[in-house]
């Protein structure tokens, strides 16, 4: 890496430079007032809650929205299925309650099949990947010529650490 850093006096000019974010709305108003329209690029967002407060239907929301907006989004899950999460996008998209979903395949089918962005759903089982196992199936995508606008890894915390580490938090 030949990048030496931000000189704070030499790259002043930087600073002021007009920057495109891009950012991609959350879906909810209050939450795009606080972070500028939403998540912009190259920004990383953290949904912390207690146990089943909804954290997983809170990424999907998120990845659904940006699903609408033509964006590719990339979902790993470490804990639920990939049909599971599959299933609450269609709830997000079409606005079909969960419990509904199998009463309206064909109307489900017909909303998902205009959805201009793509999604991809790639489960691990826990403690089975690490941030380099997410690396190598990001480049095995954009080999295949997708590339993503969203990347969502529900239960961070239980990736694998790549290097295994005394306390937790050092590892996180």
């Amino acid at each position: 890496d030949s990048n030496f850093g931000y000189d704070y006096l030499k790259d002043f000019e930087k600073r002021f430079e007009l920057k495109a974010r891009n950012p991609i709305s959350t879906g909810w108003k209050e939450i795009d007032g606080i972070c500028k329209n939403g998540l912009g690029s190259g920004e990383l967002g953290v949904v912390i809650a207690p146990t089943g407060a909804g954290k997983s239907m809170v990424l999907t929301h998120l990845g659904a929205q940006a699903l609408l907006k033509g964006v590719n989004v990339i979902h790993y899950t470490l804990e639920l299925s990939e049909t599971t999460i599959a299933s609450r996008y269609d709830s997000c998209i079409t606005g079909v309650p969960l419990g509904d979903l199998f009463s309206f395949k064909e109307l489900i089918f017909d909303k998902v099949e205009t959805v201009q962005g793509k999604l991809i759903v790639k489960e691990y089982p826990t403690k089975s990947a690490s941030t380099r196992t997410i690396r190598n199936h990001l480049e095995k995508l954009a080999n295949r010529g997708i590339e993503p606008g969203l990347i969502i890894v529900d239960y961070g915390d239980l990736l694998r650490p790549v290097v295994v580490r005394k306390e937790k938090r050092t590892e996180l």
